[in-house]
């Protein structure tokens, strides 16, 4: 029964992934352009939060966990007509990665960097074309559980 869950969710992750990654890879082949950074900076934010259950006589852990957040704003034309975009790689879910995002914020506001655009619609665009970080780790979590699901499935099932 548990190798079938493993299995269930490994599929369910890796199929979610394989639509990201395909997206993305559909990206690689749009028309690209120049664009202008305009914010492109590594936001730290500090958040402390209490684990319950952790520590009965003093009501929990308190910990104290350090994110980056990428606040990106770029702006672009195609044919003459000014945009301006937001997204650094397509289909990331939220999460881009931290060496694409330091990369980005390392070249500083006012640089130029490639701008991939949607010909059909030029309102989407992403600096990194390409399948996604967090596309290409859900499809590498899903085959790897769906891997130990059978694995398990097989050795439990023996005489």
């Amino acid at each position: 029964m548990f190798a079938t869950v493993l299995m269930s969710a490994g599929l369910v992750l890796a199929l979610i992934g394989v639509v990201g990654s395909w997206r993305g890879y559909v990206t690689q082949s749009w028309p690209t352009t120049t664009a202008t950074l305009v914010t492109n900076t590594l936001e730290t934010a500090e958040q402390t939060r209490t684990i319950p259950m952790t520590d009965r006589l003093r009501g929990g852990i308190s910990e104290t966990v350090e994110t980056e957040v990428l606040a990106l704003s770029y702006r672009y034309s195609v044919d003459g007509v000014a945009f301006e975009g937001h997204k650094l790689e397509p289909w990331d879910f939220g999460l881009p990665g931290k060496a694409k995002a330091r990369d980005i914020a390392a070249l500083g506001s006012g640089g130029t960097h490639p701008v991939a655009y949607d010909p059909r619609d030029p309102r989407r665009a992403y600096l990194m074309p390409g399948p996604s970080t967090t596309s290409l780790t859900l499809v590498t979590i899903g085959a790897v559980l769906m891997a130990a699901g059978f694995l398990m499935g097989r050795i439990l099932r023996r005489p």
